[in-house]
């Protein structure tokens, strides 16, 4: 660490350049903040530490100021995907004194990359080895408990990974607005004048956040839209911003970005607003806020790939994310990573849209994935080529993380599933009840994966034959799921379309036709194509032609 002078290289934002003592200076003095003894103590113990605040708050560059500080002889290991963590893992036995570098985390959170079995073989007991993260409010935000029941389907399954995660961290919250302390501070120790100009700013704003000229960017922005000033670079930004909001942390090409700009310009006026060239789109969103450099409101350049300054990504009132951009980042993402995006795309109610994304994952390894194409009815394999892979996986994830897991334990409800879809319902049963026994001490009754389970076992014993006691335990574990999960959860209407599907095979015509009918009325949120609402079509189709 104690060679690793320059913050900008670790992800800090750069402030306006100045020469001194005959070099460029990008960043100004540091100035001590108040909750660093907390940090510091943190540090101290070793573990994971998890800075939080708002763009711009400083905690980039309060991380490493005071790693720096505490820890000069570490060495310093910063994966720069999701699935470099994965790599990193390979070869880690042998790590020791390293801090594992992970600003913005949420670009590490999910399948495939941190999860919490990843993170306790990265904190090796006996080996000096600490985990040090940021995270911007907003997302942090996403993983409190309240968050949960905004999160359904499979959604849900990745905010459980991502909260766990964060509950192994020891946080750190750092205010974006300085204290007078902190601002009388930094009058005592510098005559730095990007600082000076800081501390007499607007106090609505932090001082970080004026260095890093936050605000300015985004007048800048909005003032842009103006016929006739720079709407084609508002729409370049504005497409930049949507795809990382969409959960696409990477540069974009800037053939993609093209592409993606002009519906946003069609939206706002077209011609109308007199749009400028795209090379002067380009050049204006890439030009700093002041000449000698600081932020501007894309980074990076032409040749590498483009990306929306982070600062502009949690505004509080934005419009939807358009359909092309969603396409666009799923095929542009790493498969984990695509998983993620095309959940929350499915959420919306674009399945068809999101298949080509789901089956990427599925193929990658990503059992959640397979498991969501089985159930919208689009499989990519064989119910006897999906257990063959279902067992593989779960042999791999006993051997790496024990019988125990919640990974291995998800991958053995994948078993079962294609167990009952190879029409061996029997053997379901018994593997689903075995399964229940195992999970429910291991993750609690009202886990998403037990209330699968319950249902799986349900199915099982209808199929098995056993009509009556069967439609009991379903409309059990419907009512169950309902009460835990919420009843728009795409999860719960899935399992009101089957016990429809089921009242009909059984001869019951009445009763399916009434929960039919409540289940369209709840279904009405859906879009026209999303899996179930063609399910529910397809089945009251039946029902209707059933009925005497």
């Amino acid at each position: 660490m104690r060679d690793l002078s320059d913050p900008i290289a670790v992800g800090v934002h750069p402030a306006e350049t100045t020469e001194r003592e005959g070099r460029l200076d990008r960043v100004p003095a540091y100035v001590t903040r108040d909750m660093e003894p907390h940090l510091h103590a943190a540090l101290r113990r070793g573990g994971f530490i998890l800075l939080v605040g708002e763009s711009t708050a400083g905690k980039t560059r309060a991380a490493f100021e005071a790693i720096r500080l505490l820890h000069p002889d570490h060495h310093f290991v910063a994966p720069s995907t999701r699935e470099a963590v994965a790599v990193l893992l390979d070869d880690w036995e042998a790590a020791d004194g390293c801090v594992v570098w992970l600003d913005d985390l949420e670009r590490f959170l999910g399948p495939g990359g941190l999860t919490t079995s990843a993170l306790h073989r990265l904190l090796i007991s006996d080996r000096q080895v600490l985990v040090l993260a940021t995270m911007r409010s907003h997302e942090y935000d996403r993983y409190r408990d309240r968050a949960e029941m905004e999160a359904s389907g499979p959604a849900q399954e990745i905010w459980r990974q991502g909260r766990a995660v964060l509950r192994q961290a020891q946080v750190v919250h750092v205010d974006r607005r300085w204290t007078d302390t902190e601002r009388e501070r930094a009058r005592a120790v510098t005559t730095d004048p990007r600082l000076v100009r800081a501390l007499a700013g607007d106090q609505r704003f932090g001082v970080a956040e004026l260095l890093a000229a936050g605000p300015e960017l985004l007048e800048g922005w909005q003032h842009a839209w103006v016929p006739g000033h720079h709407p084609r670079g508002a729409a370049l930004v504005a497409a930049a911003v949507d795809a990382r909001r969409a959960g696409y942390h990477g540069p974009l090409p800037v053939e993609v970005l093209k592409q993606l700009h002009e519906g946003y310009l069609v939206r706002r006026g077209g011609t109308e607003l007199r749009p400028e060239s795209f090379p002067e789109a380009l050049t204006w969103a890439l030009t700093p806020t002041v000449p000698a450099g600081a932020n501007s409101l894309l980074l990076g350049d032409a040749e590498h790939g483009l990306l929306a300054f982070d600062y502009l990504i949690d505004l509080p009132v934005q419009d939807a994310i358009p359909e092309a951009v969603w396409v666009a980042v799923m095929d542009l993402a790493s498969p984990h990573e695509a998983y993620t995006i095309a959940c929350n795309f499915y959420l919306s109610g674009n399945f068809t849209l999101a298949l080509p994304a789901l089956r990427r994952a599925a193929e990658a390894g990503i059992g959640q994935a397979e498991s969501i194409l089985w159930e919208a009815g689009a499989p990519m394999r064989s119910a006897e080529e999906g257990l063959a892979v279902a067992e593989q996986r779960t042999r791999a994830l006993r051997q790496e993380f024990g019988a125990d897991h919640e990974e291995t334990l998800l991958a053995e409800s994948m078993v079962a599933s294609f167990t009952f879809h190879r029409g061996h319902h029997s053997e379901a049963c018994i593997l689903y009840e075995r399964l229940l026994g195992r999970s429910v001490p291991i993750l609690g009754d009202d886990h998403r994966v037990v209330l699968g389970l319950e249902f799986g076992l349900a199915s099982s014993i209808f199929a098995s034959g056993a009509h009556d006691e069967g439609l009991s335990l379903l409309e059990t574990a419907v009512q169950k799921s309902t009460s835990t999960l919420g009843p728009g959860d795409l999860a719960v209407l899935d399992r009101r379309r089957w016990v429809v599907q089921y009242l009909m095979e059984a001869g019951r015509h009445g009763d399916a036709l009434e929960r039919l009918t409540a289940l369209e009325s709840d279904c009405t949120h859906l879009s026209a194509m999303h899996p179930i609402t063609v399910s529910v079509r397809r089945i009251a189709s039946q029902l209707h032609h059933r009925q005497p």
